[in-house]
């Protein structure tokens, strides 16, 4: 008698978390022979998941587009409003009669309150959920938190009863996990995954100068983001500064020209040089870890990237992008990554003096250097977690 396979459902709420659970399925899918696999993506057109079921058996269901939120809906009022006249209602009631649908042994869910929330309508037996967003670092001093951020930097208690129905809750960070255990929560940590596979090499040839990495993001305000920085670092060159940066580029296209910088010839590290007096900016595409690997510090205007780069220990500089991401969210960035990070206002000025203070400042550095790796862990979590669900799948839960 043919035995059925089982089913794995993957429901994930954003790009990190898409590329998170795509990669754990990888890890389990060779080592789970009587399991298949279906993804649906909340968030965005789920090219995480597609991308991976070119090598890895993989079922990707449910609406995906990019909403002009960009997966920021509720960090401001007016990304709701466009959102809300994008379709997004619509959207998520499709996704919730997807799942309604659907038939599934296990659901694995790498996300917040919201993918937890739809994850209840598949009606799972068994429920495992990677919570990679939310630490109670973030509410450090009790402070008020707007009601749009409710759930962004605090697990409450709606969550906390969402979270009991799990098998377990693999959480980003030890604290985290025993303050949920103290609430009655199946909560363990097992190393933090998006420190994994950051493993880069330094961009060659490169000159010696000091290296500004720029992480303008790959969201629809990274032109406007990179453009304020380059803002920054002309206010160093104009200071006589001489320093070097490369810009993780993931954008179609460059901007535009600005005054006073001029293209060289030819091309470096696969992308274009621009520079103006001492300063030369390289954008490099498809290579963020080796970005981060020939850095001394980054100017960023992202999340998960600057996570990741605190936890390489560099010195981090960002400033808001209203309406996201905004000053809230990096206040919020600021208690979870501690003193790597360095937040000031969108000012030429500002950020140029901050981007120097991270370059210059031998006790910033080594500041950033043993703070950073201590809040984020190192590299070994998604190992960790997929061994961990290999073995409650299979029949032999761990200790």
């Amino acid at each position: 008698m043919t035995v059925a396979a089982r089913r794995l459902w993957l429901v994930s709420n954003g790009h990190a978390e898409d590329l998170l659970a795509a990669a754990l399925w990888s890890g389990l899918a060779q080592r789970l022979p009587g399991w298949t696999a279906t993804a649906i993506p909340l968030v965005g057109d789920g090219r995480a998941y597609v991308t991976a079921a070119v090598t890895t058996p993989l079922a990707v269901v449910g609406p995906r587009r990019n909403l002009p939120g960009g997966g920021l809906t509720m960090h401001h009022p007016l990304l709701l409003w466009r959102d809300l006249r994008a379709g997004i209602l619509a959207q998520t009631a499709s996704q919730w009669r997807v799942l309604r649908a659907a038939d599934a042994d296990a659901v694995l869910i790498v996300g917040d309150v919201f993918a937890q929330a739809m994850a209840v309508a598949l009606g799972a037996p068994r429920r495992f959920v990677l919570q990679p967003l939310v630490s109670v670092r973030m509410a450090q001093g009790g402070r008020w938190v707007p009601w749009n951020r409710a759930f962004m930097e605090r697990i409450r208690a709606p969550e906390r009863a969402l979270l009991r129905r799990a098998e377990v809750v693999y959480t980003r960070d030890e604290p985290t996990a025993a303050w949920l255990r103290e609430r009655a929560v199946a909560a363990r940590y097992l190393g933090n995954p998006i420190m994994d596979g950051l493993e880069g090499r330094r961009l060659e040839p490169w000159p010696d100068l000091p290296t500004v990495a720029l992480l303008p993001g790959s969201r629809a305000y990274a032109i406007e983001a990179v453009q304020v920085m380059l803002d920054a670092l002309a206010e160093l060159a104009d200071r006589g500064r001489t320093l070097a940066a490369a810009v993780a580029w993931t954008g179609p296209t460059l901007p535009g020209l600005p005054p006073g910088w001029r293209q060289e010839p030819g091309t470096e590290h696969g992308g274009t040089v621009w520079s103006r007096s001492g300063v030369r900016v390289a954008w490099v595409a498809g290579r963020f870890n080796d970005v981060l690997a020939t850095a001394d510090a980054v100017l960023g205007a992202t999340g998960t990237a600057q996570e990741q780069a605190v936890g390489l220990g560099l010195p981090v500089v960002s400033f808001a992008l209203p309406p996201a991401p905004g000053r809230a969210f990096l206040a919020n960035q600021a208690r979870l990554l501690g003193p790597s990070l360095e937040v000031v206002p969108r000012a030429p000025a500002a950020i140029a003096a901050a981007v120097a203070r991270a370059l210059d400042d031998p006790e910033r550095r080594a500041t950033a250097l043993r703070d950073g790796p201590a809040r984020l862990g190192g590299p070994g979590g998604r190992d960790a977690i997929a061994a961990d669900l290999l073995a409650r799948l299979s029949g032999s839960p761990p200790a």
